[in-house]
């Protein structure tokens, strides 16, 4: 019981758990905001576009490796230099706490209520290591679906101008074998040959399904559809 009202203090309180000291200069005591409330680092002024996942800081909730869990209003994750932040009188902190997943949750321009969630932990592939947070599309039976991105500052050069500057995305799919605790890299693409590719054993399944289900695999969403049908087989 007292753990849960520490969880319910944590969660109203002006300084949640994560609310430490900023972390070294990389973080500016001062932040200024655009003409649509969306916080931004100083290190990004004259880049166009948000390094974080939503263009304004909204409710998240995040659970630490230790099993705490906190929720806060003003909470953000930069695609930019992968880490979660967030905001408190116009100051911008990094979580230090180790987190193990996390929710943030946002409206989009039709006032939708859209979520995303991101977890951590997963094996080691390619670049990323445990510590890499990967957005969970879907989570099936036997597989995850998952997508790492990438924001870099790319700058085009204007003819008889000043260059542009400005953020552009980049995402790698992967799917995670939860029998088998393996990660399968399917690119930035995740169509249904590349998912056959690392997936050879569950080609029929695919096909069978896809025979009686129209879907658009190019779609994040039907992707998801097709790999939560997928189960393993008996032998």
């Amino acid at each position: 019981m007292n753990k849960y009202l520490f969880i319910l203090f944590l969660s109203c309180a002006t300084l949640p758990i994560f609310a430490q000291t900023m972390t070294g200069n990389a973080i500016p005591s001062v932040q200024f905001a655009d003409a649509n409330g969306r916080l931004l680092p100083a290190s990004g002024a004259g880049i166009q576009g948000t390094p974080y996942v939503f263009d304004k800081f909204g409710i998240g909730k995040v659970v630490f490796v230790n099993g705490m869990e906190s929720v806060d209003s003003n909470l953000n994750y930069s695609y930019f230099d992968h880490k979660l932040y967030y905001t408190q009188k116009n100051g911008l902190y990094v979580v230090n706490q180790q987190a193990k997943s996390f929710e943030l949750n946002s409206v989009d321009k039709e006032n939708n209520k859209v979520s995303k969630k991101f977890m951590c932990l997963f094996p080691s592939i390619e670049n990323n290591t445990p510590a890499t947070f990967y957005e969970v599309l879907g989570n099936g039976d036997q597989f995850q679906f998952l997508k790492y991105t990438h924001k870099r500052i790319k700058e085009t050069v204007v003819y008889g101008g000043a260059p542009v500057k400005e953020y552009v995305m980049d995402d790698l799919y992967y799917i995670y074998d939860k029998a088998d605790k393996k990660m399968h890299a399917l690119g930035s693409s995740h169509s249904l040959k590349a998912v056959k590719k690392v997936l050879p054993n569950y080609a029929a399944q695919m096909d069978a399904y896809l025979n009686t289900n129209k879907l658009n695999l190019k779609k994040e969403e039907d992707m998801v559809q097709l790999l939560q049908q997928l189960k393993a087989s008996s032998n």
